[in-house]
């Protein structure tokens, strides 16, 4: 391979490793790039491809904005790009350093095919309005957005801990207290969101994250939907979007009018996997997962954990109701049956208070015999 020398070697490089050029016909290029300069035609090896029909523009536009948001300390608009966090279906997560500020934080940059579709633009765009309208100790918060070049992107929140998937991996289930503690704060977060007409439609362990103080973050509001028309030009008829082992009966049904208690559905999958270390369930194609989870009939979680509480499980069994009417109705129905006292608990308070009126009843006569005989 001929020599080449700035950011176009990159460039090359790049198109070579993900198989888009051959090196036979970088070699070529570069050949044309030769004899044009010697002829007094100054051009570079991108125009040559283009030329040749070998790279598009918009393919040499993509590479071009891969090298520049390589990992290393580059600079994307005013930020300095760091590690990659994270990469998902609708582009990646780096953590970064605003320049001025000296503020860290996540950057989540869509990738440039995604945003071709201007349903997937409006979507994200949706998704920074809904972090924006919201404020809560639970929920991560969002600092800026906007466009370097051709790539969208968001700011937000550096999360320093792990995912509650990746925790629960680590321990393979957890301790049924620190589970509910973890989805009431959750179920708080989706709480404040229901009330300002925000759906989250994904939540899943994935999605919730833990900062430097242990406090679970609710992320991921890419797939919300607003109770106004807005939504009618991001899904269609028939059309899933979400996570399957997470999604509730509802959304993989493909029905348009998803409200809150399908995030009810999703928070009870979420709570099962956190006692369990098991999704509610699992298929080997997303027919026989969809299948499943419109029929219900799901593995008891103390299978996997005999330690369960009957509250926990009855919390579990509701949540994860086929039918939405008999599932609870809202995020504070939740979070009060996680805070009500398990029944055992009430027939300890019930007999200790008997215990106490008797007690003070026996006290009261042994003091009226008391004062009788004085």
């Amino acid at each position: 391979m001929a020599e080449q020398n700035g950011p176009e070697d990159s460039i090359v490089k790049l198109a070579v490793e993900k198989k888009l050029v051959s090196q036979k016909q970088v070699d070529q290029c570069l050949e044309l790039v030769k004899k044009s300069v010697k002829i007094g035609l100054a051009t570079t090896v991108e125009e040559v491809m283009v030329k040749q029909g070998v790279l598009s523009e918009d393919q040499i536009q993509d590479l071009r904005d891969m090298c520049q948001m390589a990992e290393g300390g580059t600079v994307f608009g005013t930020y300095r790009l760091g590690r990659l966090i994270g990469e998902g279906g609708m582009g990646k997560v780096y953590e970064a350093l605003h320049e001025t500020m000296g503020r860290g934080v996540a950057i989540k940059v869509v990738g440039t095919k995604f945003t071709e579709d201007k349903n997937n633009t409006v979507r994200f765009y949706q998704e920074i309005r809904a972090l924006a309208k919201l404020n809560h100790p639970n929920i991560v918060i969002i600092f800026d957005a906007g466009k370097v070049n051709r790539r969208h992107f968001f700011a937000m929140e550096l999360l320093s801990g792990l995912s509650l998937k990746a925790y629960v991996d680590s321990k393979k289930f957890l301790d049924e207290k620190e589970a509910l503690q973890i989805i009431r704060a959750t179920a708080k977060a989706l709480s404040h969101a229901h009330g300002r007409s925000i759906i989250h439609r994904d939540v899943k362990p994935e999605n919730i994250i833990f900062d430097e103080n242990n406090v679970p973050k609710l992320t991921d509001f890419g797939l919300v939907m607003h109770y106004d028309t807005d939504h009618l030009t991001l899904t269609q008829e028939g059309m899933m979007v979400g996570s399957f082992y997470y999604a509730s009966p509802e959304q993989v049904d493909g029905r348009r009018d998803i409200d809150g208690r399908s995030d009810v559905y999703s928070l009870g999958a979420t709570l099962y996997y956190a006692l369990t270390g098991h999704t509610v369930y699992s298929g080997s194609s997303p027919q026989e997962l969809i299948s499943k989870i419109i029929k219900g009939r799901f593995m008891p979680p103390s299978r996997y954990n005999p330690r369960l509480s009957h509250k926990t499980l009855r919390l579990l069994r509701k949540m994860l109701t086929v039918n939405r009417e008999k599932r609870f109705q809202s995020m504070e129905e939740v979070i009060a049956a996680i805070e009500r006292p398990s029944l055992t608990l009430k027939l300890f308070i019930a007999m200790a208070s008997t215990l106490v009126g008797v007690l003070l009843f026996i006290l009261g006569m042994l003091l009226q015999r008391y004062f009788y005989f004085l």
